[in-house]
């Protein structure tokens, strides 16, 4: 399954921050397979898409250090993530800054407590891939056979329930040997 859900704004104020550089269609048209990478993290270890794949549920969360949606949002995925890590759930936060707030995601991953993997995307390469529009959040569900079955574009203060049940539902599947409902 494959469902895309649009950010709307609120009385809030929230949805999504984007930067729009051009990049036809939906971030992951028609579902699919997820599309293998490799970026550096914030500590300069390589990691790959592939690393996590077969192993763990891989939540990407496409963020920057500019966006107070993605700030808000990252609170409700550290908890997500400490939930249900030991059952196979990972978060990469990729982070879209470019070259001229690159040098502040290590500080801003530490000053938020990120205890999950920060992916630094200055290139553009993994946006070009799974987030064209360059959203912020967009956050893209791939289970562990390595399928893409939910992403979520923006953030408004609710969708981290939305996100939690899809996340319990890919586990849930995992558990009961099953494909994710």
């Amino acid at each position: 399954m494959f469902v895309v859900l649009a950010g709307s704004a609120t009385a809030l104020g929230f949805a999504g921050c984007a930067r729009i550089e051009g990049g036809p269609g939906s971030p992951t048209s028609g579902g699919g397979r997820a599309t293998e990478f490799t970026a550096r993290d914030i500590d300069g270890k390589t990691v790959r898409l592939s690393d996590y794949l077969g192993k763990q549920a891989v939540l990407l969360d496409f963020c920057a250090t500019w966006c107070q949606p993605c700030l808000a949002e990252l609170s409700h995925l550290r908890r997500l993530y400490a939930k249900e890590k030991h059952r196979g759930f990972v978060v990469l936060a990729i982070a879209m800054d470019s070259s001229d707030t690159v040098a502040e995601v290590p500080a801003w991953a530490r000053r938020n407590n990120l205890d999950f993997p920060v992916l630094l995307d200055e290139d553009s390469h993994i946006a070009g891939v799974y987030n064209p529009k360059k959203s912020a959040p967009l956050t893209v569900l791939i289970d562990k056979k390595g399928e893409i079955t939910y992403v979520h574009d923006g953030y408004n203060p609710g969708d981290e329930v939305t996100l939690e049940q899809h996340v319990a539902g890919v586990l849930d599947a995992v558990d009961a040997g099953a494909a994710p409902k």
